[in-house]
């Protein structure tokens, strides 16, 4: 890393993309009392090549955790076996996106691999972006550890996101970077266990379920910048697929999708049909319509594990609740009338709309399509799957004196699909980002695998 004499990150226009360096320092302390109580207290401190030029050039992240063992404390009716309490504080901060505050006035677009030349208003303050998180628990157990219980409520917000605000057509610049907004996340997850022998045979159940709520409190509002002008957003487009966009509102969600156009309709409600044309028409929308959000409600899991005699058999399903996907590849499918959804409509006679029927062909080549009207594409992410299964076998350990364990299991992974509306995997995804999510377009079916397991315990 290069440093000028003003102490700012100086690299050479086109040698590539700007480099990016994080110093760290971390300690922590661990603390217990009598069996009783336990402190964790933990820090950070990093310095962020990405915040060079700007007021805060390094930011903490302290944390803090308490928890109390109950059952260690007081005496509790016999059937509680263990009980512990606990609670923690954590509040992380990251820096700005790398490159801002370079003096150059080129920028690095790691999409195109290129240098563009920069267009936003000469930066005002930046700080590093902050989230604080709170989380309380508690983990139990009862009839002499037969059954256990596991209960955790968490709460995050995250403040001081880099938000990038366009400017009037009369500016100088096209748009200015400034940092607001406030994104909350609270769910809480609960896990039960119960574990048995009789005699050979063993029983091990665990059952968890989780929920998350995402809210956006705040984007922009009223952010006085150093020009003296106030600025405000009200909605950020993260853009998405043709007729259809992630847009951030206020009130709204990291996951909510809108389209842009839908099937039009005459002033009683009914969808109308040109009279020339026979057909349906489409009509777009001066505002976009939310179709819902690509993020599930919540989700569960339940795992059995049996053995008897060496002999070990292990089954999972998994579901997710809520939240909607939507498939172009549908629409497109529909459109040249490959897909067995056209052809069970042309078998059928057509397209029922409002009291007639439209012709299949006619209709998908309005409707379908990827710009077709997408939210007739829209699909619950609902699904039920049959997670894992594995069978397995653990030789005898007299086979080897007694001084090895050899397990050898056969594991098949997301073998069946129990319930499911979507015409694809609604758990598949073709980007690790943010966005993006839920929104199907020629991608990689999901796979279901086998495999095989050998382990040894020494």
């Amino acid at each position: 890393m290069r440093i000028d004499k003003n102490g700012r990150d100086s690299y050479p226009v086109f040698a590539g993309a700007p480099k990016h360096r994080v110093t760290s320092i971390f300690a922590s302390v661990e603390m217990g009392w009598k069996s009783m109580i336990y402190l964790t207290l933990t820090g950070r401190n990093d310095w962020d090549s990405s915040l060079i030029g700007m007021p805060d050039r390094s930011f903490p992240y302290p944390s803090i955790g308490l928890s109390g063992v109950i059952s260690e404390m007081v005496d509790l009716p016999q059937f509680i076996s263990y009980l512990k309490i606990r609670g923690s504080y954590a509040s992380v901060g990251s820096g700005i996106p790398n490159g801002l505050t370079s003096p150059f006035s080129y920028k690095w677009d790691p999409a195109t691999g290129k240098w563009n030349t920069k267009s936003y208003r000469p930066l005002d303050k930046l700080y590093p972006e902050r989230t604080n998180s709170w989380e309380a628990g508690l983990n139990a157990k009862f009839f002499n550890n037969k059954l256990n219980l596991d209960v955790t409520w968490y709460r995050s917000n995250t403040k001081n996101q880099t938000i990038t605000v366009p400017l009037s057509a009369s500016s100088t610049y096209t748009e200015m970077y400034a940092q607001s907004g406030n994104v909350r996340n609270w769910g809480m997850e609960f896990a039960l266990g119960f574990n048995e022998r009789w005699g050979d045979f063993g029983w091990n159940s665990n059952v968890t379920f989780s929920f998350n709520k995402n809210k956006i409190t705040s984007l922009l509002d009223r952010y006085l910048a150093s020009d003296g002008n106030y600025y405000s957003i009200d909605q950020i487009r993260k853009g998405g697929n043709d007729g259809c966009q992630y847009i951030l509102k206020p009130g709204g969600t990291m996951g909510d999708l809108y389209v842009t156009n839908r099937l039009k309709r005459d002033q009683e409600g009914y969808v109308w049909i040109n009279p020339d044309t026979k057909n349906v028409e489409s009509e777009t929308l001066t505002d976009p319509e939310k179709v819902g959000s690509v993020l599930p409600s919540s989700n569960l899991g339940f795992r059995n594990d049996f053995s008897y005699k060496g002999i070990n058999l292990g089954v999972m399903v998994s579901a997710r609740f809520g939240g909607i996907v939507m498939s172009q590849t549908q629409a497109i499918l529909d459109q040249y009338g490959v897909s067995q959804h056209s052809a069970d409509i042309r078998n059928n006679g057509g397209v029922p709309v409002n009291n007639g029927v439209v012709d299949t062909q006619k209709y998908f080549s309005v409707v379908g399509g990827s710009n077709g009207i997408l939210s007739q594409y829209v699909y619950s992410a609902t699904n039920v799957r049959l997670q894992e299964v594995s069978l397995g076998y653990t030789l005898p350990a007299k086979w080897f004196n007694n001084k090895l364990n050899l397990n050898l299991s056969l594991v098949g992974r997301n073998l069946l699909m129990i319930y499911c509306k979507a015409p694809f995997d609604p758990e598949s995804t073709a980007s690790t980002g943010t966005y993006y999510q839920g929104l199907d377009y020629f991608m990689q079916p999901s796979l279901r695998n086998f495999g095989f397991s050998v382990k040894f315990q020494f």
